[in-house]
């Protein structure tokens, strides 16, 4: 008797690895956020950096939202050092408090983050 736990051939190979497989995937990482728990900070100094745009004719440098955290603290994780937020949130500030949580399959979240001046992270 065979039997397939999910009928590929009845949605259709580009349906299936289209819509229904990342549906799959995002609900598993929604289940993780939802359900964190036992949160924990850590704090850490900060300082921006620097990027440069442009083209041959058209070069431009300014500040991103990317941080470089002391230590080296995350440096394979992007999204933890990264934010989608207005610059001038994090302008004048050099500290970061992160929230993490736990999830119900184990991995790290991000809930909260942040930032703070303080004078113990002058770079000298």
């Amino acid at each position: 008797m065979k039997r397939n736990i999910i009928n590929v051939n009845k949605q259709g190979k580009k349906y299936f690895f289209g819509v229904t497989f990342p549906q799959i995937i995002n609900a598993f990482f929604l289940i993780n956020y939802l359900t964190g728990m036992n949160p924990t900070k850590e704090t850490y100094c900060f300082r921006c950096m620097v990027a440069e745009v442009g083209s041959v004719r058209s070069h431009q440098k300014g500040k991103t939202t990317y941080v470089y955290l002391s230590g080296n603290a995350y440096e394979y994780s992007y999204m933890t050092r990264s934010f989608f937020i207005d610059y001038k949130r994090m302008l004048f500030k050099n500290q970061i408090t992160y929230t993490f949580e736990r999830g119900i399959f184990g991995l790290k979240i991000r809930k909260d983050f942040e930032f703070a001046f303080s004078e113990n992270c002058q770079e000298r």
